[in-house]
């Protein structure tokens, strides 16, 4: 039966995303070459060195026991809200849009942070390439406008440039870890990266930090529940797939750099020169050809990102207002394309503002607007992922089940690893941020103060009245519970 105006307004795409589908959101949204090119050389030179490629395999295992809760929820939860609706489901309804309002505010900045990467490496490759300096801010805007139209689009136009420019970045740097296995790297092929001595080596802390990070955006998987098929076997398959994937990348990728450089000179390396580390190995072992296609590939990788984060924004922003948590015409899509057109414009207007607000002032895209604002992001995001391992276990507290592993014990463990990062995150700001001073080391404070708003704030009116005839999909609130 063809569904009514009122119901196309309201109701995302069902049925329109599989598991590759999400699979290519998620690792695209990622950014394995963005975060291989940024990332890893940090790690590297600021982390414990060598055994990064070891640090990625307890990050991926963390992850994992993550993924166990987090999936054993999805089966029983499906929305677009993500974190927002399972930390409401198993803390209740204003710990809920605490959670859903911190991850407006995460994500934003993670958007935004990325767009300055955008700007800053898109100017410095035009100039290289062309011998044109076409400022950052007209590329960043020029970005932003494409990615607005993308978000207003079906999701599966989306899904379908998302997945293209995530196997190109990722048959660049596989191309270059199979060079250096078959060269055999500089001093030869060896497993010293991933020994525990290795590993606890220089700041295992600093690495464990940096490489979880590299995972931002995997827990989106969620947020595609309602235009999944079949979301409750969909939703958990992508997640596991994704997190063994980019786990694998990760760890290939870190140990291939090691090698490329030798094992005592990868982490000086590194720290030496992090922005030309990745690209140094590409010429060493696959010549300038694939230097400059990698660099084009960065470019498009970046662009990526912001896509994947600008689709999961509208969707958090289109639950909010459907719950009544936000204002109600954020709670309807677009009639034709069945997207939350009216949540992607807001969060359009807001990347153009806060990046207007950086160049007004003079800020530097990369070393200013990138780092501040990853950070920020950064320890908003964790700090949702452990109060989601709670949540968790606080909602199948609440019936005898005989799946203690699912539903507490990796939880359980999974909230305790990342509650050590966020003090790790805390802890490391200075070292995040550049030791910029200012507003720069209040930042984390703007994350409490909107969990407390979300906490005390009353309801506004919700998208939908009590009786209305809408269907919420398993899992999902009446409008009673999600106002209460």
């Amino acid at each position: 039966m063809p569904q009514s105006d009122g119901e196309n307004r309201r109701s995302l795409r069902p049925n329109a995303l599989g598991v590759s589908g999400i699979v290519f959101f998620v690792i695209a949204t990622v950014a394995p070459m963005g975060a291989s090119i940024s990332a890893l050389p940090l790690a590297l030179g600021i982390g414990n060195g060598a055994g990064t490629a070891g640090a990625f395999v307890v990050v991926g295992v963390v992850l994992l026991l993550f993924s166990v809760g987090y999936s054993a929820m999805a089966s029983r939860v499906s929305s677009a809200g993500g974190f927002y609706v399972f930390i409401r489901e198993g803390m209740g309804n204003r710990a809920g849009r605490a959670a859903g309002l911190v991850a407006l505010v995460s994500y934003n900045a993670v958007q935004v942070a990325i767009w300055g990467t955008f700007g800053y490496f898109g100017n410095e490759m035009i100039k290289e390439f062309f011998g044109v300096d076409v400022p950052w801010q007209v590329l960043v805007f020029g970005g932003i406008a494409a990615v607005a139209y993308l978000g207003w689009r079906d999701i599966d136009l989306s899904a379908k440039v998302l997945g293209l420019l995530m196997i190109a970045e990722v048959i660049a740097i596989l191309a270059l870890d199979a060079a250096v296995l078959i060269a055999g790297g500089e001093d030869g092929i060896t497993a010293e990266p991933f020994t525990p001595s290795t590993v606890l080596d220089g700041s295992p802390g600093i690495a464990f930090m940096i490489a979880i990070a590299c995972f931002l955006g995997f827990e989106a998987t969620a947020i595609y529940a309602e235009e999944a098929r079949t979301p409750e076997k969909t939703i958990p398959r992508a997640a596991y797939i994704s997190v063994l994937v980019m786990a694998g990348f990760y760890t290939l990728t870190s140990w291939c750099l090691v090698l490329a450089y030798g094992q005592d000179k990868a982490g000086p390396a590194a720290a030496k020169d992090p922005a030309g580390f990745v690209f140094g190995a590409t010429t060493e072992y696959l010549g300038g050809t694939a230097v400059d296609i990698m660099k084009v590939l960065f470019l498009t990788s970046t662009f990526a990102t912001v896509l994947g984060f600008h689709n999961a924004l509208g969707r958090y922003m289109y639950s909010l207002g459907r719950d009544g948590w936000m204002p109600r015409a954020l709670g309807e899509v677009h009639e034709k394309h069945r997207a939350p057109h009216r949540a992607g414009a807001v969060q359009t207007v807001i990347a153009v503002v806060t990046v207007s607000v950086f160049a007004l002032f003079g800020l530097d895209p990369y070393v200013d607007m990138f780092t501040w604002l990853i950070a920020v992001g950064t320890l908003g995001l964790i700090a949702l992922m452990t109060a989601a391992s709670i949540a968790v276990v606080c909602y199948f507290r609440r019936e005898v089940s005989r799946q203690w592993w699912r539903t507490l014990v990796a939880p359980s463990l999974a909230a305790l690893s990342l509650a050590v990062t966020v003090v790790l995150l805390i802890d490391n700001w200075d070292l995040q941020t550049g030791g910029a001073g200012g507003v720069v080391p209040y930042l984390p404070w703007l994350l409490v103060f909107v969990a407390v708003a979300g906490l005390l704030l009353p309801p506004v009116r919700a998208a939908v009245r009590p009786g209305g005839g809408e269907a919420y999909r398993s899992g999902e609130p009446t409008l009673e519970r999600s106002g209460s």
